[in-house]
C-alpha cells in the first residue's frame, strides 16, 4: 500500500474497515468533516519507534492522512470548530488499532479531547488493544486546565495506558508537564535533534534532558532523525528510543525498520 492508502468503513451496523486509495476520493466540500466522520474518509499510516539499544521496533506511531482536508491540522481544526474533536479522536483510535493490531501503539491525542470525556469511557478502543498503548499529547495542555486534564490522565494511566509528553525542550511549561503528568515516555523537540553533533552545547543540553528524564522514570524518544550522524549523536546522548526517516518512513502496512549504522 502507498503512504496515502487507508481505511474506509462500509455503511451499516456491522460496518468494517476496507482499504481505499486517494484516487477515488472526492475534493473537499463544506461537509467534509461530516463525511470524514461518517464514512471514515481518511488513511492511517504507521512509523516505527525504535529501541536504539536492541535495534528493534519498540512501537508504532499512528498518523492520520485525511482525504477531504488539506492536512491533519486542518482536519483537527475543523473538528474543534464544530465540537466534534472527541468523536474524531475516538474514530482515529479505532482505525489505528485496526491498522496495527499486533504492536504497541503511540496514538496522538488533542488535550481538548480530555474535556469531552471520550477517553475515560470504558468502551474506548484503546482499552481493547492487546498491546501497550501510549497516548501522546500533541500540543501543550493549557496551564489553567492542567489539573483537570491531569486527573483524567491519571484515571487512564490507572487502567494501564501510558502517557507521552511531546516536544520537551520547546518551552518552560513542558517541564511542568514532565513533573505533573508523570509520563512514561518523553519526546524531545525536533529542533534539539536536527543537526545534533557531539561536543556542541546543544548536545550537552540533550544529554542533560535525558538524564533528567531517567531520574523521573521516563524513557526518551529522539524524533525526526533524518541522518545517520543524528542517529549516532542521539545514541551518544543516551536516548532510549528513536524515530525518523532514517529508520523508516510512515507507511501502511506498518513498515519494518532499517538500521543505517554499521
Amino acid at each position: 500500500m502507498t503512504l496515502e492508502s487507508g481505511f474506509l468503513a462500509t455503511s451499516g451496523p456491522s460496518a468494517r474497515f476496507a482499504f481505499v486509495t486517494p484516487a477515488d476520493v472526492n475534493p473537499a466540500t463544506p461537509a467534509a468533516l461530516e463525511e470524514t466522520l461518517r464514512d471514515k474518509r481518511f488513511g492511517m499510516v504507521f512509523q516505527p519507534i525504535v529501541d536504539l539499544t536492541r535495534r528493534q521496533v519498540f512501537a508504532y506511531e499512528a498518523l492520520v492522512r485525511p482525504h477531504l482536508h488539506s492536512s491533519p491540522p486542518a482536519l483537527i481544526a475543523d473538528s474543534a470548530r464544530h465540537g466534534r474533536l472527541g468523536l474524531l479522536g475516538r474514530t482515529l483510535r479505532e482505525a489505528s488499532i485496526l491498522g496495527c493490531p499486533d504492536h504497541s501503539l503511540f496514538i496522538n491525542v488533542q488535550p481538548d479531547e480530555l474535556l469531552e470525556h471520550f477517553l475515560v469511557q470504558p468502551d474506548d478502543p484503546i482499552f481493547n488493544h492487546t498491546q501497550p498503548v501510549f497516548l501522546e499529547l500533541t500540543e501543550a495542555v493549557p496551564l489553567q486546565r492542567l489539573d483537570l486534564c491531569g486527573q483524567m490522565l491519571q484515571e487512564i494511566q490507572a487502567r494501564g495506558v501510558h502517557v507521552v509528553v511531546d516536544d520537551l525542550g520547546s518551552g518552560y511549561s513542558n517541564l511542568r508537564y514532565l513533573a505533573d503528568l508523570k509520563p512514561r515516555v518523553v519526546k524531545l523537540d525536533r529542533e534539539l535533534i536536527t543537526g545534533l553533533r557531539p561536543g556542541t552545547r546543544r548536545f550537552t543540553l540533550v544529554r542533560a534532558l535525558v538524564r533528567l528524564c531517567n531520574e523521573l522514570g521516563a524513557m526518551v524518544v529522539a524524533e525526526c532523525i533524518e541522518t545517520a550522524e543524528e542517529l549516532a549523536a542521539v545514541m551518544d546522548a543516551g536516548c532510549h528510543l528513536g524515530q525518523g526517516y532514517v529508520l523508516a518512513r510512515p507507511a501502511l502496512p506498518p513498515p519494518p525498520m532499517v538500521w543505517p549504522l554499521g
